[in-house]
């Protein structure tokens, strides 16, 4: 990711999510007491653009054969973009197995447990 840790993650959040100026976030970035990775604004912002984006919402209307008061929305997301967004996320990275195993539900390994 493009932050040194999670503190500077946590508050590159909060200082691009506050409705602080661009300038003020320079003079906050400024200070000897703050250390982040980031020296401007711009640098933070920058950054920030890197992450990866979340799937975005489709919507659908669904046609019925009853008369509604109002039409039925159907809501989803793109299938492959979940997918794609849980292949490419790091907390997943380490805890995804590729080849399959073998797991016995009883120590004496009598009986097999298969699933997907």
């Amino acid at each position: 990711y493009p932050f040194a840790n999670l503190d500077d993650w946590e508050m590159a959040n909060f200082l691009l999510q506050s409705k602080l100026s661009m300038v003020k976030i320079n003079t906050y970035l400024s200070l000897k007491m703050v250390h982040p990775s980031q020296q401007s604004s711009k640098e933070l912002q920058n950054q920030a653009e890197l992450l990866p984006t979340r799937p975005c919402w489709n919507y659908r209307i669904v046609n019925t054969p009853y008369p509604m008061k109002s039409p039925a929305i159907l809501y989803f997301h793109d299938p492959l973009d979940c997918i794609e967004a849980l292949f490419n996320h790091l907390y997943y990275a380490d805890h995804m197995i590729y080849t399959p195993f073998c797991v016995f539900t009883s120590a004496e390994r009598v009986v097999r447990e298969f699933s997907e």
